[in-house]
């Protein structure tokens, strides 16, 4: 389709797009954003000692981690008080690329941008200067040590020294099934599905939490507060 074409399309249509606009923006995407953190947040109710933020529908903040990542004692959970911490994010986030302007497409099955769970470090935490060159250089050399973690479906970003898997799309058939039927959390099997391989993958990325430990220090109590 030409670009005159398009414009044709979108003049002739600009009044239904502007309300498309709003309930993408409004309904559709309060639904989709508040079932994810409501699953997200189930799932993880079966790991003893995690904690994390499920507020990805109002701050598009969904983090999480196991107390024993914790570096600074806090009874709210905040990311910059572990080590690492798991997130949910875009891909484009993480490499780079075309991304959408709606969270609602993204999660949807695409070939633009793709919803991901990636795991970061926290670099202020350890008692040695940590710097983005220094942490990858570390990254690389435990991602070539534990190829487990590509076999759960992790991809490596070498230029983050970071990890992520891609949540599959939901098909847009399936999104409105359950819309329309208000069990929106049913169409969300992609996101259980990377959950249960992020599970897998945990004991990996606890291996190399630890390992970062160990090689940078710990925090000392007084640093904590």
């Amino acid at each position: 389709m030409s670009n005159v074409q398009a414009a044709k399309l979108i003049i002739e249509n600009i009044q239904l797009l502007e309300q498309a606009k709003i309930i993408l923006e409004g309904e559709i995407a309060e639904k989709l954003l508040t079932s994810v953190d409501e699953v997200v947040k189930r799932y993880l109710e079966g790991f003893e000692g995690w904690g994390g933020n499920f507020n990805f529908y109002e701050k598009n903040d969904l983090k999480f981690a196991p107390e024993n990542w914790q570096a600074k004692q806090e009874t709210e959970f905040k990311h910059q008080n572990f080590y690492a911490r798991y997130c949910l994010n875009c891909e484009s986030s993480e490499i780079g690329g075309d991304y959408h302007e709606w969270w609602v497409s993204t999660f949807l099955k695409n070939d633009i941008d793709r919803i991901i769970f990636s795991i970061y470090p926290w670099y202020e935490n350890y008692k040695e200067k940590v710097n983005k060159k220094k942490w990858n250089e570390f990254a690389n050399e435990k991602n070539q040590l534990q190829p487990e973690i590509e076999q759960c479906g992790f991809k490596f970003n070498a230029s983050n020294g970071s990890w992520y898997i891609v949540v599959d799309g939901i098909e847009p058939k399936t999104f409105i099934e359950n819309y329309e039927s208000d069990t929106l959390e049913d169409a969300l099997i992609p996101i259980t599905d990377a959950l249960g391989k992020l599970e897998k993958a945990h004991p990996y990325f606890d291996k190399i939490v630890q390992a970062a430990i160990e090689k940078f220090g710990r925090i000392e109590s007084e640093d904590a507060v």
